[in-house]
């Protein structure tokens, strides 16, 4: 693995951070030059953060490195977190959590039934997550439960809030902007005009916000809200890659400000439908799409929202002769085979188990 950009332009991070390797990097990068013919556009890249992780990648595991290190350091043995049932978030904790020697619990919400979810849930229960369903009704009282349950076995705890977002963690998104910046300069693509990014719980767009701002690139990050509305603007994404700044400028007094506003950031909120996890027509349709092409595998309740809904933004804007980067986060794992199936479905409580048949 190569050393990290981050830690490269600014060393003295390397000993005030704690991190500890997984990425496999740098993530390629690809042109997607069918679908750019077929949508008439000049140039379009695709970043396959997908590939961070041969087993369980995506772009969780770019925060894992920094939130795994920490809870290590900390000499904890637990991890808790939270996410919809079929998190890619949960699942890579809990993977990657377990090689590191962690055992996992998550508090885990109901969520429209997806293809992606079983393969979720199985490497999870693959690596002896401990899910505990909830709604909003119990989630209090089972949390409190769970706490006390941890607390009497003396269990050390280290709780990672839902989709593993802190300032910490956004130092993971923040050296893959850092990445992108080495890979320009290589010749590998052309300064990209826009960056396309899922905005659910804001850490990756905010790190790429802060991280692209560190690499002086004039790209413009424009994220695609797949989770609510009014958690996914402008200002909360711009404020956590502030919130960033100030814990990076602690513990690396050389780093200088840099300006960070909401208005430095296109926020595109026409691609959720009906809310998280549920795809739309355009989003299955782009799924099926480039399915048949062989470009890319996307789930078609996150990542086709992501793309379809950047492309459709691109298009309205007549910016098809910009440089376009598709940020692909998702990564497609085997669908479940019936005796891995059985094993999964007998070791998950009951109100989950509808999950492992397919959609």
């Amino acid at each position: 693995m190569t050393p990290l950009p981050l830690f490269e332009r600014f060393p003295a991070l390397a000993h005030a951070v704690p991190w500890t390797p997984i990425v496999h990097t740098p993530t390629p990068i690809e042109m997607l030059a069918g679908l750019a013919e077929r949508r008439d556009l000049a140039k379009l890249y695709v970043k396959r953060e997908d590939k961070t992780h041969p087993v369980v990648g995506g772009n969780k595991v770019r925060g894992l490195e920094f939130l795994l290190a920490d809870a290590k350091r900390r000499n904890a043995d637990t991890l808790v977190t939270f996410g919809a049932v079929g998190s890619n978030h949960v699942a890579a904790t809990a993977h990657h959590g377990r090689q590191l020697g962690f055992n996992t619990t998550a508090f885990v919400m109901a969520q429209p039934h997806a293809a992606y979810v079983p393969r979720n849930l199985a490497d999870g229960i693959a690596a002896g997550a401990r899910l505990i369903p909830i709604n909003p009704i119990t989630a209090a009282p089972k949390v409190i439960a769970e706490w006390l349950r941890l607390w009497f076995c003396k269990t050390r705890c280290r709780w990672i809030p839902p989709g593993g977002t802190t300032p910490l963690a956004c130092l993971g998104h923040v050296n893959a902007a850092l990445e992108l910046r080495e890979q320009i300069d290589a010749g590998v693509l052309p300064e990209p005009d826009y960056l396309i990014v899922g905005m659910g719980s804001l850490g990756t767009a905010a790190g790429l916000m802060l991280g692209c701002k560190l690499a002086q690139l004039r790209t413009r990050i424009m994220g695609v809200v797949v989770f609510h509305r009014w958690f996914c603007t402008a200002g909360r994404c711009a404020a956590l890659a502030r919130r960033t700044l100030r814990f990076m400028m602690r513990n690396d007094p050389s780093i200088l400000p840099v300006n960070i506003e909401a208005s430095d950031f296109d926020v595109v909120g026409t691609a959720l439908g009906k809310g998280y996890a549920h795809a739309t027509d355009s989003s299955a349709a782009l799924t099926r799409e480039l399915v048949d092409s062989g470009e890319l595998t996307l789930d078609a309740a996150y990542t086709s929202k992501t793309l379809s809904g950047g492309l459709a933004w691109i298009e309205q804007q007549d910016h098809r002769n910009k440089t376009v980067l598709y940020w692909h986060t998702f990564h497609a794992r085997p669908a479940l085979e019936g005796a891995e199936s059985q094993r999964v479905n007998a070791a998950l409580p009951g109100a989950i188990r509808p999950y492992i048949a397919p959609p």
